[in-house]
């Protein structure tokens, strides 16, 4: 039969191991929140240069001229 000391231990050992579960999530969750940063910042970076160097029609004319068939 277990004593109150050894329920006690064996609950708190539940806790730490459920809280060290937390911070692996919590470390894993925040990593892919600064890759999902970093790849939003890259695409932004990459439409600003492409755009930069865009020498065609803007997208709204592009679409315009698809709706008005006049290719």
């Amino acid at each position: 039969m277990e004593t109150l000391k050894d329920e006690v231990c064996s609950k708190l050992n539940h806790i730490l191991h459920d809280i060290k579960e937390l911070q692996k999530t919590v470390i894993h969750l925040k990593r892919e929140e600064k890759k999902d940063e970093e790849r939003v910042s890259n695409w932004v970076r990459l439409g600003k240069e492409i755009s930069s160097k865009w020498t065609g029609h803007n997208a709204v004319e592009e679409i315009r001229e698809q709706r008005d068939k006049r290719w």
